[in-house]
């Protein structure tokens, strides 16, 4: 049933962890495949994955090394190259909770109209706790920035005809892509903790390309005008939401330069 995507760069330290975590799932039968796209790392990250793979030869695993693209270009190789009619999109540095695919598949064998579906938990915007199975919407996306990737799974079919990942883009591009699925009417989030981000991370946007919190909200704008061009927004709403979004990128800055201190005065 799924096609599991898993592009790393440099996840030594990490990789096994990733692995472990699909391995671990309570309905591992829905893994078709597992596909794991080695984005030029420089470390031992290619060794691990094939020890790994030594190791366990039950698990469907398919590796593939490529020179330094982006993790766009590698994502949209692994679902190209995928044989199962549904994609769950893995990082190398996060990891599913056991039960997450088998909560996943429950909800689409129940709702066959869904083509994207993501997990949160708490799944809130602004003040407004949302709960169970709720359908988002274009203002939602705009108000809070939705969807761990990690905990994405959605129909290839509808992947590929809504474009894959902008190999041009670095940041927010994931967003991008998924916001895409409101022009399906399908855009669906689980309120559940099915994921665990950036595992060793003292904090979230510590390192990596989360941590160019300019360059990520500079992403996020144009993922807002978009909806607009997509006539999904108004544009006094648009308008309003670039301001709000400059807002947040003041509270995550000082949320970030907060954890660095607390980070240097236990070194």
């Amino acid at each position: 049933m799924f096609s599991v995507i898993i592009p790393t760069y440099n996840c030594e330290k990490t990789i096994r962890h990733v692995l472990d975590s699909v391995r671990r799932q309570t309905r591992f039968d829905l893994v078709e495949e597992i596909i794991v796209l080695n984005d030029g790392s420089t470390d031992r990250t290619g060794k691990i994955v094939e020890d790994y793979r030594v190791r366990h030869p039950d698990m469907p695993i398919l590796y593939f090394h490529h020179k330094n693209h982006g993790v766009s270009y590698t994502r949209n190789r692994g679902i190209r190259a995928a044989k199962a009619e549904w994609i769950a999109l893995l990082d190398g540095d996060d990891v599913w909770m056991e039960q997450k695919l088998e909560r996943q598949a429950q909800i689409l064998a129940q709702y066959p109209d869904i083509c994207f579906l993501g997990a949160m938990e708490p799944l809130k915007i602004l003040v407004r706790r949302r709960h169970g199975l709720c359908k988002m919407s274009a203002a939602d996306l705009c108000l809070r920035s939705f969807t761990p990737t990690p905990s994405v799974v959605f129909k290839k079919s509808a992947g590929e005809a809504l474009g894959l990942f902008d190999e041009r883009r670095q940041f927010a591009e994931d967003e991008q892509f998924f916001q895409r699925f409101l022009l399906y009417d399908s855009y669906y989030m689980l309120a559940e903790k099915l994921v665990q981000i950036s595992i060793q991370k003292k904090y979230d946007g510590e390192s990596g390309l989360s941590s160019h919190l300019r360059e990520c909200s500079r992403g996020r704008d144009k993922n807002i005008i978009e909806l607009y061009r997509m006539g999904l927004i108004g544009k006094p709403f648009m308008a309003a939401m670039l301001l709000f979004s400059q807002m947040k990128f003041c509270r995550r800055w000082l949320i970030r330069s907060a954890h660095r201190c607390t980070a240097k005065l236990h070194v």
